[in-house]
C-alpha cells in the first residue's frame, strides 16, 4: 500500500471548515514529528562519543539512510503513476545546498553537541535557536508575521523547555563534572549552530512544499545526508574504525534513522499546512512528551520541574497564533 502524498499545489479552501481541517492536519503532523524526533534523539544519545566529530559524521550518515529510502520510494511511486515527482531544475541546487546546511550544520552539529553536553542541555539550546532562526527567516523570506502574541508564546515555550531540562539534573551534573570548560562551551556553540541551521532549513522546506509534493522537496535533502555524510565519514575516519562498528551500534543508529524518517516526513507535511513558527513551536512538545513518558513508562519521579515545564508548554501552545 502506497503512502498518500499531499497535492502538488495548495488547495483552494472555500469554507472555514475546510481550512480548519487542514490546520488540524498540520498540527497532528507536527505532533507526530515531535514523537519521532524524541525517540530518535534518545537513540542518538546512546550512540554519541564525546568530542568525536568524525564519529558524529558516521552516525549522521546512518541516520539519513531510512529517510532517503522513504522519500525515494515516494518519488518513484509518483513518477510511475504519472504524477509530478521531481522538483524543477531551478530548485535542484538550492535544495542540495539546503541538504548540506541541514546535514552538516544541523544533524552533525546536534550529534556532536550530544556527546559533549548531553541531551538535557543540547535540546533546549537547539530549540531556542530553531524558534528564533525560524521566526526571523520566515519573516524575511516568506513574509510570515511575528506578532506580539507569537513572541510571547515563543518566550514561554523556550522557558518551558529550559525548565523541563532542569528535571534531568543528575544527567547534566555528571556530564558537567567530567567535561572541561572548553568542551562545554564547544557543545553549547554546536547546539546553537545546529538550531540555527534547522530553523533556516525549515523555512526553505516550507517555501517549497506549498507547491510541490513533500517527497519532491525532502528527497534531495535526505540523499545529500546519505551521500555527503558517508563520503565525509570515510575520508575522516580510519577504515578499520568504521569496520569495527558493532552490530548493536548499527541497530541503534538505524533505529534512530527510522524514527527520524517518520519525523522528517511528518514535519515536512506540517510545514505545508502551518507557518514555520507554528510548526516549530508545536515541535517543542517533544521535550514535555519525553519527560511525561519517563514518569509513565520508566517510573521516574514526578518533580516540580516536570510539572512546571508541562504547564508552561501548555500555556505557550495556547497562546500560539492560530491564524
Amino acid at each position: 500500500m502506497s503512502i498518500p502524498e499531499p497535492a502538488t499545489s495548495d488547495i483552494a479552501l472555500d469554507t472555514p471548515e475546510e481550512k480548519h481541517s487542514h490546520i488540524w492536519f498540520g498540527v497532528i503532523c507536527a505532533l507526530v514529528a515531535a514523537v519521532g524526533y524524541t525517540c530518535a534523539n534518545i537513540a542518538l544519545r546512546q550512540s554519541a562519543r564525546p568530542g568525536n566529530l568524525e564519529w558524529s559524521m558516521w552516525i549522521t550518515a546512518h541516520k539519513a539512510i531510512p529517510a532517503t529510502l522513504l522519500t525515494w520510494t515516494l518519488v518513484l511511486n509518483n513518477y510511475c503513476k504519472g504524477r509530478p515527482a521531481f522538483p524543477p531544475k531551478g530548485l535542484l541546487l538550492p535544495l542540495i545546498a539546503t541538504g548540506f546546511l541541514m546535514q552538516f550544520g544541523g544533524n552533525m552539529m546536534f550529534q556532536f553537541a550530544l556527546g559533549l553536553i548531553g541531551l538535557a542541555m543540547t535540546v533546549p539550546m537547539t530549540f531556542a535557536m530553531i524558534l528564533t532562526a525560524g521566526a526571523v527567516s520566515s519573516r524575511l523570506f516568506l513574509g510570515e508575521p511575528i506578532t506580539l502574541r507569537t513572541l510571547l508564546a515563543m518566550s514561554i515555550l523556550m522557558f518551558a523547555v529550559t525548565i523541563l531540562s532542569m528535571g534531568a539534573g543528575e544527567a547534566s551534573e555528571s556530564i558537567l563534572k567530567t567535561a572541561s570548560r572548553a568542551d562545554i562551551l564547544l557543545g553549547i556553540l554546536s547546539a546553537m549552530i545546529s538550531g540555527t541551521c534547522y530553523g533556516l532549513s525549515g523555512t526553505v522546506i516550507r517555501r517549497n512544499v506549498k507547491n510541490l509534493p513533500v517527497s519532491a522537496t525532502l528527497f534531495l535533502i535526505s540523499t545529500t545526508g546519505t551521500v555527503a555524510m558517508t563520503t565525509a565519514a570515510f575520508l575522516s575516519n580510519p577504515l578499520e574504525d568504521l569496520l569495527a562498528t558493532t552490530s548493536k551500534e548499527v541497530v541503534i543508529m538505524q533505529l534512530a534513522g527510522v524514527f527520524n524518517a517518520m519525523a522528517f516526513y511528518a514535519i515536512g507535511t506540517a510545514y505545508r499546512h502551518l507557518a514555520v513558527t507554528q510548526t516549530n513551536m508545536i515541535n517543542t512538545t517533544q521535550i514535555a512528551m519525553a519527560s511525561v513518558a519517563g514518569v509513565v513508562v520508566f517510573a521516574e519521579p514526578m518533580t516540580i520541574w516536570l510539572i512546571l515545564g508541562v504547564v508552561f508548554t501548555m500555556i505557550g501552545l495556547y497562546l500560539m497564533e492560530r491564524r
